[in-house]
């Protein structure tokens, strides 16, 4: 049966009006559903400015135990921020981050977390005057964080 035979006829509905009516109905009820967007989930970031903080406030304290170094304080500069590695299912662009799901939702598989790089550090110190605890704060900084000492500047602190 074709269509244009469907409105042919008598005035009795046919079947086939009603099939194409259902149809057409299913056909718009599919078409009004929300479709799915693929959600493009972000793996978590290394909190940069805690972890650097932490590194300075960490290193002031093992410098001002120098002898003779007094007050210090420590400003780090680092390479880049961070990154974190997740695990993935598959490869290319088809790949999907692999999300452990329990009480609190879904959370990334972090197989490892890459701490920023320092790429510099500026010390400014009560007894950066005496050249010997300029190089005792320079080596201990560089040697603390994994840089040259060409990377470490020690200046005197300001008298208050």
């Amino acid at each position: 049966m074709k269509i244009p035979e469907l409105f042919k006829g008598d005035k009795k509905p046919k079947i086939g009006i009603y099939i194409l009516l259902a149809a057409g109905i299913v056909l718009l009820a599919l078409g009004s559903l929300p479709k799915k967007e693929k959600t493009v989930q972000q793996p978590p970031s290394v909190t940069e400015p805690d972890y650097i903080a932490g590194l300075e406030d960490k290193l002031e304290a093992a410098l001002s135990s120098i002898d003779g170094a007094g007050t210090v304080k420590v400003t780090l500069v680092p390479r880049d921020r961070g990154s974190v590695d997740v695990g993935r299912d598959g490869s290319g662009e088809n790949s999907k981050t692999v999300v452990l799901t329990g009480q609190s939702g879904g959370q990334p598989l972090v197989l490892a977390e890459l701490y920023p790089e320092v790429r510099g550090a500026v010390i400014v110190a009560e007894g950066a005057g005496n050249d010997r605890i300029r190089a005792a704060l320079t080596e201990a900084a560089a040697t603390a964080l994994g840089i040259g000492t060409h990377k470490v500047k020690v200046y005197k602190m300001r008298d208050r």
